[in-house]
């Protein structure tokens, strides 16, 4: 997804990625601790510097638990890369 998200935009998570499989949610502001803990935060988007160049994260809450790849959670709400994220449109 090369588009910027705001909060509010409904998205659905691609099955290509590692975990979340076709997850639908909603963006949000990441939690205030999650924006301590983690540099680059700049509103609802994290950038991340990686091999690949910079990779976009958005903070999504999940309309249901998930379980991540390492059968860790289940998690309500995550940062996920924004390559991965398909925008829904408001009646999804």
């Amino acid at each position: 997804m090369k588009e910027t998200l705001s909060v509010g935009s409904r998205v659905k998570i691609s099955e290509n990625y590692h975990w979340a499989k076709n997850a639908v949610g909603v963006i949000t502001q990441p939690p205030n601790c999650i924006v301590q803990m983690f540099d680059g935060w700049q509103d609802n988007i994290r950038e991340v510097k990686s091999l690949k160049g910079i990779l976009l994260f958005y903070w999504v809450k999940f309309d249901e638990s998930y379980f991540d790849a390492d059968d860790d959670g289940p998690y309500e709400e995550a940062a996920i890369d924004s390559d991965y994220l398909n925008l829904l449109d408001k009646k999804e």
